[in-house]
């Protein structure tokens, strides 16, 4: 992560919370969603090795939640 603060999530796992220098590594076909927090804003690079696939975004009732996680 380049900046800000955020979250990453593997599904089945628990939510990670990122600061700038951290660096998360995805495999191909692991579902995952990553973000800002509620009072910051999220700057990343990502390479990938496979192909993206984008799937539904995060519901606001999880992401309301994780105020109390992390």
């Amino acid at each position: 992560m380049t900046g800000g603060e955020g979250w990453y999530q593997e599904a089945g796992h628990p939510t990670q919370r990122l600061h700038p220098g951290d660096v998360v590594f995805t495999h191909d076909g692991v579902k995952h969603w990553h973000g800002a927090t509620k009072d910051s804003w999220f700057s990343h690079i990502a390479i990938t090795a496979g192909t993206p696939e984008w799937l539904e975004p995060v519901s606001d009732a999880d992401y309301q939640a994780l105020d109390q996680e992390g």
